[in-house]
């Protein structure tokens, strides 16, 4: 039995593995806004368990510690353990979720406890992005529905003509992809030039071109070889969609978070703080 046509399935989960560490640490990251917890990972996998003798430095590794866990469990950025005490009790004495205060982004004050007002943005950039939105999917939906169809564009040197082709027919660009129902089939070649470019509108010369590559031994090679290059080229246009989607998504999604946590008129005072004023954010 020749081995060398199996492959150990094992060994492609093991090699998966640091990709997902790598993908863990990045998450961490970017949910507490700092390499706190990575490099206290770090200090422990170097020292052990061993505490820090140091009261003073233990003291502030464990605020540390516990402000991060904080920003990883809430999402909300808040600057000191402290100021995460507050939020806490302001939310649950006016019943809101931290989720929905992280989920306003920077349009949140964390210190003052209340929406940026000032901040939020006009209708026309809102109405900007839910269209940059749109046009975002349309081209990312676009993308992927032209790597399942094995046609690769191309164009005749002499005439300077496009055209997309298989491995087995040839078509003009226009009328576009399934809707032109006269391609130039590799069984059409035997018919006289004239009558296929009578039905195709491919010019007669062109007709020719076309046969001698459909019969050419080394065009499914060559196609499958651009069709790759294709695929590969529209899945880094999807991905490229895929991410200003996202960021667009996020955008539109925190000011409709801060607006309905601003709505609620909620009060940033709590018993026994004195409250901040913050004139400029107040201001509609």
């Amino acid at each position: 039995m020749d081995f060398a046509s199996i492959t150990q399935f094992g060994g492609a989960i093991a090699a998966f593995i640091p990709l997902v560490l790598l993908v863990g640490f990045a998450v961490v990251v970017w949910r507490t806004v700092s390499l706190h917890s990575l490099l206290r990972r770090a200090w422990l996998l170097v020292h052990g368990n061993h505490e820090i003798s140091d009261p003073a430095i233990r003291a502030y590794v464990d605020e540390q510690t516990n402000l991060m866990s904080f920003r990883m469990f809430s999402g909300v950025q808040a600057s000191s353990l402290a100021e995460a005490h507050q939020l806490i009790q302001w939310a649950q004495l006016n019943r809101v979720d931290l989720r929905k205060v992280a989920a306003c982004g920077d349009y949140f004050d964390t210190g003052l406890r209340q929406v940026r007002k000032h901040q939020l943005p006009s209708r026309p950039y809102l109405l900007a992005h839910a269209t940059a939105t749109m046009l975002f999917l349309i081209g990312a939906l676009l993308c992927v529905w032209l790597m399942l169809i094995p046609q690769v564009p191309f164009t005749i040197k002499a005439t300077q003509r496009s055209f997309t082709a298989t491995e087995a027919s040839a078509q003009t660009m226009w009328p576009p992809l399934f809707f032109n129902r006269q391609p130039l089939r590799k069984s059409d070649c035997e018919q006289p030039l004239a009558a296929n470019a009578a039905r195709t509108t491919f010019a007669e010369g062109e007709v020719e071109t076309l046969c001698q590559m459909l019969l050419a031994k080394e065009w499914p090679e060559h196609l499958a070889s651009k069709l790759k290059e294709q695929r590969w080229s529209l899945l880094a246009c999807a991905l490229f969609c895929l991410v200003l989607l996202v960021r667009a998504v996020v955008v539109l999604n925190r000011v409709f978070n801060a607006k309905e946590l601003a709505a609620r008129g909620l009060s940033p005072a709590m018993p026994g703080v004195q409250a901040e004023l913050n004139f400029l954010a107040s201001k509609d």
